[in-house]
């Protein structure tokens, strides 16, 4: 990866980044799509020095290029000098088992996808740029499932802006999930998962816009909200996506699916079909807007499972046994009176394993303890809103205490 660095000076108070920004090792600092909204928050970025973006994410990084391809000739210089010139720095390649943290890949990999949704229309090779996000996707999930779960659950309960990319990157490891699940083959799930990585393509900045914003959609929002499916699949062929199934589940993903009422029978098109718009509405129940509270997880669970004037859906049935009724990185409040948050579901989906995080009075923990819901005094009483547990989780720490193999 290689890096420039960026001037502090051109930040601003509303400054959504286009750009994902890093310190010198490369680590990821804020995320493309993030805006900018406090004031300690711009402080924090303008005091921090250096600051690096990946070279190709910016007009300074173009033009950086440009002048030191001029200076290269100008002094005869081989091409295997061109860095000198150009005083880049090259994060050290790591190995993603050991060196990276999985935040860090998750949130490469968030980055990444908004990148490629944000610029369709002039992007190159798209079916394989996202065939490539797919596939790290697949090895990261079989790295460690339930701590991609917690960061991508946690982050989607707990934020509004930068919305779109992290809703579908969180739908998409849910639906390779389900695919699984369903003894789905390879090639659907891939065409799933790449579908549901762009479902949204149509309306990418639109969606970012909509969670932060107070009011109602308006009129030419909502019109937009409606042809984005459509616009979406012509989008993707125009960018030279050519897996059917991809185009055809982007082009129907809010479209009610008539099928047989026994599961097993249902042609592979509806129920992939049924798998993303199961996984949209769930995890868009439980994500907050700036227009609306969020649900908590026992209720958006119950809005796919059970809806109203349809049949018993299956595919919501089957979040139970991947995530439990309280998914990882989600609260509760125990009936001791504490509040805690999932870090993995347990042998029963209403006994997760959980790290208490706020005591009786709402104050902070030091040291989260970790325990199991099936004993008492530590049973879950309740699921909450993330918006309603008032403090800042760190997600490593979360993710240290994991009890891997505790179930």
């Amino acid at each position: 990866m290689d890096l420039i660095e960026i001037q502090s000076e051109q930040f601003f108070l509303g400054m959504s980044l286009r750009f994902t920004l890093r310190d010198s090792d490369g680590k990821i600092l804020l995320i493309k799509g993030h805006t900018i909204e406090f004031s300690a928050q711009l402080d924090g970025i303008k005091n921090r020095k250096p600051i690096f973006v990946e070279i190709d994410q910016t007009d300074e990084g173009v033009r950086a290029m440009m002048s030191s391809i001029s200076e290269l000739n100008l002094a005869g210089a081989p091409i295997k000098d061109f860095s000198k010139y150009l005083g880049i720095k090259r994060s050290v390649h790591r190995d993603a088992k050991t060196s990276e943290t999985l935040m860090q890949l998750w949130g490469d990999l968030e980055s990444k996808l908004s990148g490629l949704l944000g610029s369709v229309n002039t992007a190159s090779d798209l079916q394989n740029r996202v065939y490539e996000l797919d596939q790290t996707m697949v090895q990261l999930l079989a790295q460690d499932t339930t701590a991609a779960q917690f960061l991508l659950f946690n982050r989607a309960v707990t934020h509004c802006e930068s919305y779109s990319a992290r809703h579908s990157l969180l739908c998409a490891i849910l639906a390779s999930s389900l695919a699984d699940f369903f003894g789905l083959p390879e090639w659907e799930r891939r065409s799933l998962t790449c579908a549901t990585l762009t479902m949204n393509v149509a309306m990418t900045h639109l969606q970012d816009v909509l969670a932060m914003q107070k009011m109602s959609p308006n009129v030419l929002q909502r019109h937009d909200i409606d042809v984005h499916p459509a616009r979406g699949h012509q989008l993707l062929v125009q960018a030279g996506v050519h897996d059917q199934h991809w185009l055809s589940i982007v082009a129907q993903h809010h479209t009610h699916q008539e099928s047989p009422a026994e599961f097993k029978l249902w042609p592979i098109l509806p129920l992939l079909c049924k798998i993303l718009q199961t996984v949209d509405r769930y995890t868009a129940a439980m994500s907050p807007r700036r227009s609306r509270p969020a649900r908590t997880a026992r209720d958006a669970l119950r809005s796919v499972v059970i809806q109203a004037g349809a049949n018993h859906n299956e595919v919501g049935t089957a979040l139970v046994p991947l995530l439990g009724l309280s998914p990882p990185g989600t609260f509760v409040k125990l009936i001791n009176g504490e509040t805690a948050v999932v870090l993995q579901r347990g042998v029963k989906p209403a006994e997760p394993i959980v790290a208490c995080v706020l005591n009786r009075q709402d104050d902070p923990i030091a040291e989260p303890r970790v325990h199991r819901t099936s004993h008492e005094p530590f049973k879950v009483q309740s699921t909450l809103t993330a918006t309603s547990v008032r403090m800042h989780l760190n997600q490593e720490t979360m993710l240290r205490l994991m009890p891997h193999g505790m179930i």
